[in-house]
């Protein structure tokens, strides 16, 4: 590969046709933390962290950026967004050409919704106070309007700086959505979070029907984290897979612990539940111990770092390959949930959430 795609560079003629050559180059391995990535998309993601929060949440649909949920009391509310608004633009930005820029900076192509979530809330970063433009549809054909955000102090919840990871906000949030069926979402696979999880699940009676696991948007975080949280949902130790380094491999060992909830546990995924994510939710599936609702996740689940290239270039390498027990590669091909359910906007202005409402009454029916 290497002697062809040398002979191919000898004609190269542009910055741009280079960026492409590396990419399709690396694109042969097939594999999605093997990537080029051109100065070009460093400037996508332009600000830094601070501390101000817009008071909503972006889901990608198809080639759409939605609003997923809207906060109580938060910035988005005061400025009239409901969630099942699009998102056209932000700071003077179109979405579809931030879509179009990521496309050209050589991802992988299942990380571009990731990305293109990325980019989009970056631009909604500043400080407390800061006020940022946007427009937004309140339909699919309806005129987009122009609605300014004043950014509220952010006050939730914040990861420590762990290797690679920088300090940045996360949620985990629990309830329950009636009929005693419990709900459980979180965005990062983040240490500290683990015990708190716990004490979540220990917490339910044995009267509660079922639990939904939603990690629809989670990139991932620490791999281990999904044998802890297995742990609380199996009562036989067992083991969930395998990552193998270039020497030696690591097993993801299950052990069962005290209070561990047996019931129907659904879990929630989509297009931006990658790496920890989907090593969770196809081993859940695969072993019969849940049901998936949502969408196909990225397959993009191999452990990676970012090394900085002398012309300013980053060259992203997977260090690890993850095989499941039963020798199975999530990588590239993603999973598919066993009830395909699209989260659907204009439930979403009427107050519900489709890929909830699937994964309630699938835990419902079976107590019939």
């Amino acid at each position: 590969i290497g002697e062809l795609y040398r002979k191919r560079l000898s004609v190269i003629e542009s910055t741009t046709a280079f960026d492409q050559l590396m990419t399709e180059m690396l694109r042969e391995l097939g594999d999605s933390h093997f990537s080029i990535a051109s100065p070009a998309f460093n400037e996508l993601m332009q600000n830094a962290w601070r501390g101000g929060e817009t008071g909503m949440d972006l889901s990608v649909v198809g080639n759409r950026v939605i609003v997923h949920r809207v906060h109580f009391g938060g910035a988005a509310e005061s400025a009239g967004i409901q969630a099942g608004h699009e998102l056209v633009s932000v700071g003077g930005e179109r979405v579809a050409d931030l879509r179009k820029r990521i496309s050209e900076s050589g991802v992988f192509n299942n990380s571009i919704p990731y990305y293109l979530l990325e980019a989009v809330e970056n631009r909604f970063f500043g400080a407390p106070g800061d006020k940022v433009s946007s427009r937004l549809k309140a339909t699919r054909l309806a005129s987009a309007k122009e609605i300014t955000l004043e950014l509220q102090t952010y006050r939730g919840r914040m990861s420590s700086q762990l290797g690679n990871l920088r300090e940045s906000p996360m949620v985990l949030e629990s309830r329950s959505l009636g009929s005693n069926v419990y709900y459980l979402r979180f965005d990062l696979w983040f240490p500290s979070l683990m015990e708190e999880m716990r004490s979540i699940i220990r917490s339910m009676d044995r009267g509660s029907h079922g639990l939904i696991i939603d990690i629809r948007g989670n990139p991932g975080g620490i791999g281990l984290m999904a044998t802890g949280l297995a742990g609380m949902l199996v009562e036989s130790e067992y083991e969930m897979g395998t990552m193998r380094l270039r020497q030696g491999h690591l097993n993801f060992n299950v052990y069962p612990q005290s209070g561990a909830f047996l019931g129907p546990v659904a879990i929630l995924v989509d297009g931006n539940s990658i790496s920890t994510s989907e090593i969770f939710a196809a081993n859940m599936q695969e072993t019969g111990r849940a049901r998936l609702f949502g969408s196909r996740t990225a397959g993009a689940a191999l452990p990676s770092f970012f090394k900085k290239l002398p012309n300013n270039y980053y060259l992203q390498m997977a260090i690890a390959d993850y095989v499941t027990s039963h020798g199975n590669r999530i990588e590239q091909s993603g999973v598919t949930p066993d009830e395909v359910v699209a989260l659907s906007p204009s439930k979403l202005r009427q107050g519900e959430d489709s890929v909830i409402d699937a994964a309630r009454k699938w835990i419902l029916r079976q107590y019939d």
